[in-house]
């Protein structure tokens, strides 16, 4: 799994390709993504359409970012969610703690519309 991280409209967009499975890649987007929120990130996109599949790292990537943008003021959207992640994110019961588009461009312009 690799990832990269962008920047639009003052929005952090974290976009991995591949399987989010554990080990030192998944480590280093965990770390990334936690440093982003250090240094003041707080409106933070995951962009999901090129993950067909992740496991429990994946998950606790996803609920981290969550926490940690929570903690900061701030919040965290999912774009592209694929069918077997969006499967997993059900069977863990987390569905309604993400907010999720269809797209990048729709989770970015969300953060400046009401919910």
């Amino acid at each position: 799994m690799k990832f990269k991280t962008d920047e639009k409209d003052g929005v952090v967009i974290v976009t991995p390709k591949g399987k989010i499975l554990d080990g030192s890649d998944t480590n280093k987007m965990r770390d990334k993504i936690e440093e982003l929120v250090r240094i003041g990130a707080r409106r933070m996109v995951i962009d999901l359409g090129g993950v067909p599949h992740m496991d429990s790292s994946g998950i606790r990537i996803l609920v981290a970012a969550l926490n940690g943008l929570r903690k900061e003021g701030g919040e965290l959207r999912l774009a592209r969610i694929t069918t077997k992640v969006e499967d997993l994110i059900a069977i863990t019961q987390l569905t309604g703690q993400f907010k999720t588009h269809p797209s990048v461009e729709e989770a970015v312009r969300g953060f400046s519309s009401p919910n």
